[in-house]
């Protein structure tokens, strides 16, 4: 009889950066995340998911850790949460979720890994959308759905994240039928702009890709990118949803020709 893949605990906190606390039940809200908890909102990681294997593999190495001790809202068992590629459809009681990022970058350090000198929820964690909201309880089996969704990812400055909108960024999704618009900063050089690039490509496996320049700066350094055909330059949100109806007609003319 196979291993029923179920939440094993569920996690909050009121502020980011610290551990979370357990909770039996908690009510997920459509296109913000757990309720009450410090990292919903209007982006692309509202829900963190991190399978207590993995917890289980830091125990071994002497850490004291438990569920919400990675700042995860989700912690599972029986179900190999890496194998599931971004766009996956989790089904939680009434509630889904699409999963949106497989790991993440750590920009520094955490506390956890200068105690072990390792962490898991960089390799092993990952995060999603909540496509539709209801109450999940502890016990409550997930179930892997057959469909995958598209995602678009823009890569700018951080300045130029900062000022990019709620409602730019929902109908860049719209146009592109998308279900999230991720938003990568850069960091001030751009050097960083390669390992960017190729986490969206070879890890995340996003579906159409946006280097997006305000203030037409950095073409110099997008250029130095070798970039397949779906990485594109833009320097206006109006470009990104031009592109779209172009894509749009380039797909029924390949139908055509076929």
């Amino acid at each position: 009889m196979p291993i029923m893949s179920i939440i094993s605990a569920i996690s909050i906190s009121n502020r980011k950066g610290v551990r979370k606390k357990n909770v039996h039940s908690i009510q997920l809200i459509e296109a913000f995340g757990l309720q009450d908890d410090a990292h919903g909102g209007r982006w692309h990681r509202q829900v963190s998911l991190l399978a207590q294997e993995s917890i289980d593999s830091m125990r071994e190495k002497g850490l004291d850790v438990v569920a919400g001790n990675f700042a995860e809202n989700l912690t599972t068992t029986g179900i190999n949460l890496t194998a599931l590629p971004v766009g996956s459809h989790l089904t939680i009681g009434k509630s889904k979720l699409i999963i949106s990022q497989l790991g993440k970058i750590c920009h520094k350090p955490c506390a956890i890994f200068h105690q072990a000198g390792d962490c898991v929820m960089p390799r092993e964690g990952i995060f999603a959308i909540v496509k539709e909201g209801g109450e999940i309880r502890v016990g409550d089996e997930i179930k892997v759905g057959k469909e995958r969704s598209s995602s678009a990812a823009l890569i700018t400055t951080t300045a130029a994240a900062e000022n990019i909108s709620d409602e730019e960024i929902e109908q860049i999704r719209q146009v592109w039928g998308t279900a999230f618009v991720r938003v990568d900063p850069l960091n001030k050089e751009n050097s960083n702009l390669k390992i960017v690039l190729t986490d969206l490509l070879e890890n995340q496996g996003s579906d159409y890709i946006f280097f997006y320049d305000p203030q037409a700066e950095h073409r110099t350094s997008f250029d130095r990118v070798t970039a397949p055909k779906n990485v594109s330059y833009a320097k206006s949100i109006n470009e990104i949803i031009i592109a779209a109806t172009k894509n749009s007609q380039a797909q029924q003319d390949q139908a055509k020709i076929y």
